[in-house]
């Protein structure tokens, strides 16, 4: 009997390697990567999506994408996978609504029991490994060099608030893994293929 594709929905503290054991991830298990930065960066780049999509409005002028066009993408993006790969959900939804249109969207492709995996780092460690990534992080965060500490914790601040509720919810429907991320990237990764294996083994 074939394996039914594995799906899974990736979260994480921020700086905790969201990205990168994402791809691992993705990879490994010849899953769809479905990261929604990389989603509006590829329409962004093509003329009839971004027609489509109407974004040529927003993105031409420097105005951030409304959140009704960012859910469009979003479920289009979840119904076009094949039925036969797996699914991962990259970085999102980071937003309660977003998350709770996943759920039944996931549903709808008969997607309806993904892991909900969190990688989690100690407040310190975000912190630390936040502030070592100078041209990144004043790009992003500060206006002043004398204003990182402010925007970086006003930033992680805004973050927890939206995710708690995200990984409430995500929790209250789905099976829950949090693996620490704390140390080596290649000591997580072989944290998160164990669990993954071990997952696996139940679920076929």
């Amino acid at each position: 009997m074939p394996k039914k594709p594995l799906n899974i929905i990736l979260l994480g503290d921020p700086a905790s390697g969201k990205a990168t054991h994402g791809a691992f991830i993705a990879k490994k298990y010849h899953l769809y990567d479905l990261d929604m930065g990389r989603e509006l960066r590829a329409i962004s780049q093509n003329p009839k999506l971004k027609k489509k999509y109407r974004m040529d409005q927003t993105l031409d002028k420097g105005k951030l994408t409304p959140t009704k066009i960012v859910r469009q993408i979003l479920h289009d993006s979840i119904q076009a996978v094949p039925k036969k790969q797996g699914l991962l959900l990259n970085g999102t939804p980071k937003m309660i609504g977003e998350a709770k249109l996943v759920a039944k969207w996931l549903k709808q492709e008969k997607r309806e029991n993904p892991l909900f995996v969190y990688i989690s780092i100690p407040l310190k460690e975000t912190i630390r490994r936040m502030t070592s990534r100078k041209e990144y992080f004043f790009a992003k965060f500060s206006k002043r060099p004398d204003d990182n500490d402010r925007a970086l914790k006003n930033r992680i601040k805004y973050y927890q608030t939206n995710i708690k509720e995200v990984v409430k919810f995500f929790k209250s429907q789905y099976e829950f893994k949090n693996v620490s991320s704390l140390g080596t990237i290649a000591g997580a990764r072989k944290k998160i293929l164990h669990m993954l294996q071990e997952y696996e083994k139940r679920r076929n």
